[in-house]
């Protein structure tokens, strides 16, 4: 257990953090591809290639999942799939059945140094879980919801680009050292959605984990108990009311399945930030009508926009001190910004206002006087400061926009830290400066593990292994009307840029040279024609 300050902590579990893979075909621009999330993700590419559209679907299956975790088991969504599962209703447990089964359960923990394992849970869960998944009016219907919100779409369908193919595909996979855990996977054609997968057997709550496992012993004693007392007044147990119940024990012994929390800072932040509060007014303004006055169709914001116009209008300043994150955000103020960002609330109610105050000044500046630079980075100041938590997902859009190139290198460095701090980051970027310095970044872990540097402090430092990065590259088919995904592995000597960015180097080196060649003869021929 990690102390972080003010008596704010970050439970590591015991189990281990699987690997997930997504795999898209026909998705938008892209024809195919996969990307699997490392603590640091980075996707790369030409314009319109995908790489919005990828970051997107992250957003969409995390805000589906409730996070990553290693079962796929989202009780607080399983809610709407029992109520409409006429399956479901007719398989309610028996109450001596469900008892059998959480005996099971409580006898293979107690055996001594046994880890504990998926196929340890009583039947009536696993069975649950599973039609979740599989099942195209559960996870299949959260997920195709999500992404028409996310996307701003009538229907999902939509997100199929390219000719001559209308079928789209997308594919999650948890992994553990190379062992698939589970695996879902989503079709759609036209109207029509298919959905299928599985869960494959894997560790809980390992035998180190003592505590973890006394308390999901605790709570399967407790729940055992409460159906046992309970089996003369009823003994039929219906599904939500026993996921209602194993929730809670689920949570008190495997960490990895709470929900965690995913943000998203759009391209489009820099003209947020500057315009929100109008924006906000308007559509509040908007949504009464007025008698029998007509009213205009009021356009509408994507999912992910209208998440981040949200999170701003509702933002307020943490109040538990300084921690890592807040740390990071000074950083970034003092070395990038050359000054603070502050939020007031305004006395009569309403919406925030953000402004820009730098350095030995006095005087705030609205946003819409700062430099876009500022505009940019603030909503990254301000999420840090007081909307990111340690083992969130943080999804930023070009960090790089608007910024010098000093100042693209400071933020592979904040990114970098984030990672320490146990904040997943996904990036898209078209930094040459960014992945420089990210290739430095790894040098510097790898030369840290060699000479066994002890870092001073751990959730400050900027190290960063190549198995934290994963660098992506969104590559132009030959047609350029589509896009395929292939890993930039890294390189000591090359790092992690793509060769198109050497090739567009040496392409205006050799321009140049030929301009100062060009310019030297005719230059030579005019004096020659003087004399």
């Amino acid at each position: 257990m990690t102390k972080i300050a003010n008596e704010r902590e970050v439970d590591s579990p015991l189990a281990a953090q699987p690997d997930f893979q997504i795999s898209v075909s026909n998705f938008g621009p892209i024809k195919s591809g996969s990307v699997e999330l490392r603590p640091l993700t980075v996707l790369v590419g030409p314009s319109n290639t995908g790489k919005t559209y990828f970051a997107i679907l992250v957003y969409a299956l995390h805000k589906s999942l409730g996070g990553f975790p290693l079962l796929p088991i989202l009780f607080q969504h399983v809610h709407r799939f029992l109520r409409q599962s006429e399956k479901v209703k007719r398989s309610a447990t028996p109450a001596d059945t469900l008892a059998t089964e959480l005996q099971d359960t409580l006898s293979k923990l107690e055996e001594k140094g046994r880890s504990l394992r998926y196929s340890d849970l009583p039947k009536s869960i696993r069975a649950l879980t599973v039609d979740h998944l599989i099942d195209p009016n559960s996870f299949g219907a959260i997920l195709t919801a999500a992404l028409e919100r996310c996307f701003d779409l009538d229907t999902v369908s939509e997100l199929v680009r390219l000719p001559g193919d209308y079928r789209m595909g997308v594919t999650l996979e948890a992994k553990e050292e190379a062992k698939q855990l589970w695996r879902f996977h989503m079709e759609v054609l036209a109207e029509d959605v298919k959905t299928s997968g599985h869960i494959q057997d894997s560790i809980l709550v390992s035998k180190e984990g003592s505590a973890r496992a006394a308390e999901f012993r605790a709570g399967m004693i407790e729940f055992r108990d409460f159906i046992e007392e309970r089996k003369g007044v009823n003994d039929v147990w219906n599904s939500q009311f026993l996921l209602d119940f194993f929730e809670q024990v689920l949570k008190r012994g495997i960490g990895s399945l709470e929900e965690t929390q995913i943000h998203y800072l759009p391209a489009a932040r820099s003209g947020i930030m500057q315009s929100h509060r109008v924006i906000a007014s308007s559509l509040v303004a908007r949504s009464v009508r007025g008698g029998l006055e007509p009213l205009a169709e009021v356009p509408t914001f994507s999912g992910v926009m209208a998440d981040f116009m949200q999170k701003l209008i509702l933002f307020s300043e943490r109040n538990w001190g300084k921690d890592t994150l807040t740390d990071l955000a000074d950083i970034l103020e003092s070395e990038a910004l050359a000054g603070q960002i502050r939020s007031s609330q305004p006395p009569a109610g309403g919406y925030p206002e953000f402004v820009y105050r730098p350095t030995e000044s006095e005087e705030d500046i609205r946003l819409t006087r700062a430099s876009s630079m500022v505009s940019e980075l603030a909503p990254v100041v301000l999420f840090l400061r007081s909307v990111v938590s340690p083992g969130d997902m943080l999804i930023i859009e070009e960090p790089e926009a608007h910024l010098h190139p000093a100042a693209q290198t400071q933020i592979a460095k904040i990114l970098a830290r984030l990672v320490r701090a146990g904040v997943k980051v996904v990036v898209t970027t078209h930094s040459d400066w960014l992945l420089m310095e990210i290739g430095n970044l790894i040098r510097e872990g790898e030369l840290a593990d060699l000479t066994s540097d002890s870092e001073s402090d751990d959730s400050r430092s900027s190290l960063l292994r190549p198995c934290e990065v994963g660098v992506w590259l969104f590559r132009e088919s030959d047609m350029s009307t589509s896009s395929t995904i292939e890993e930039i592995p890294f390189d000591r000597t090359e790092g992690v840029e793509p060769e198109e960015y050497e090739d567009v180097t040496e392409a205006l080196y050799n321009r140049s040279a030929a301009l100062q060649n060009r310019f030297q003869e005719v230059a030579g021929a005019a004096l020659s024609e003087q004399e």
